[in-house]
């Protein structure tokens, strides 16, 4: 790929990340944050893609999105899914 659509692309992915993670802060149901939290973790792993780090891009696919999404949504099992407002 060319360096500028490499560019391009770094800069979209970051974007979306960092709409994602204002979703999660603003997003009353637990449930949608953890599936957002997951998609944030897509774009950060497009990211390290871009910049050529195949060994943290497996890493974090594992962890950011499979590992870290299955433990939320287990201990989500216990406990409420909407958030209480005040």
């Amino acid at each position: 790929m060319t360096p500028i659509i490499m560019l391009l692309l770094a800069a979209f992915s970051s974007t979306m990340a960092l709409i994602a993670a204002l979703k999660i802060v603003f997003e009353k149901d637990v449930l949608k944050a953890i599936v957002i939290s997951g998609v944030e973790s897509l774009f950060y792993s497009i990211l390290l893609a871009v910049f050529l780090a195949p060994d943290l891009l497996i890493a974090y696919i594992a962890v950011g999105l499979g590992l870290n999404s299955a433990i939320l949504i287990y201990a989500l099992r216990g406990g409420e899914r909407y958030e209480e407002t005040a």
